[in-house]
């Protein structure tokens, strides 16, 4: 599976890079819509590529960066809505079923009834439980505009993360995918102690409001 996803991944950057800036930037924008909508490559390598086509002079810096946004506010935008439009049958369709399993959706069910706000701003750097996160986002009626100020913030962060990366290393792409695998780690982590974190303020907060 990993030298599946290996290949895949070279294929891609090798795709893109023979492409010119137009087509390239257009193929960044409607990989990076599907990633968010669940196809099963990572989000990051995308991301990745288009600053590393801004290093070669396929478009500029602020252009990736843009794209970028663009790209995965989109895919997460209709996520949200197909479970606003559709609620909880959004899960029994064929296409959701294929990508995203129902142990995912239960796990993103649960972390959403939760905190809406705070597990709409994380699930972006949760990229197992990303998109059932967004999906059971919109079924449970959370406000779009909620949903678009959360995810947009931590979009802010991820984002230009890996789009500079793939733009500083240049054509040296291979050290940022290196790069952006350790730092996955890292970020997973981050998210684990901040998520630790906020469930102990919660708990502190109950006990003084029950006091």
């Amino acid at each position: 599976m990993a030298a599946d996803l290996g290949s895949a991944i070279e294929w891609f950057v090798d795709t893109m890079a023979g492409l010119d800036g137009t087509m390239a930037l257009a193929a960044i924008l409607g990989v990076l819509a599907l990633c968010g909508l669940g196809l099963p490559l990572p989000e990051d390598i995308i991301l990745i590529t288009a600053g590393f086509l801004a290093a070669l002079g396929k478009f500029s810096l602020s252009t990736a960066l843009v794209a970028g946004m663009v790209g995965v506010l989109s895919g997460d935008t209709a996520l949200f809505f197909l479970g606003r439009r559709y609620g909880t049958a959004v899960w029994q369709r064929p296409l959701v079923h294929r990508f995203i399993s129902p142990e995912r959706i239960e796990a993103a069910h649960e972390r959403v009834r939760r905190n809406a706000r705070f597990i709409c701003f994380i699930a972006r750097f949760l990229p197992g439980l990303r998109s059932p996160i967004y999906l059971t986002a919109g079924s449970m009626g959370v406000s779009p505009r909620t949903f678009w100020i959360q995810d947009g913030m931590a979009a802010l962060i991820s984002v230009p993360l890996w789009v500079v990366g793939g733009w500083y290393f240049g054509e040296h792409i291979d050290k940022a995918i290196d790069l952006a695998h350790s730092l996955q780690s890292v970020i997973l982590g981050a998210v684990g102690v901040t998520v630790v974190g906020y469930i102990g303020w919660l708990v502190l907060r109950n006990r003084q409001t029950n006091t």
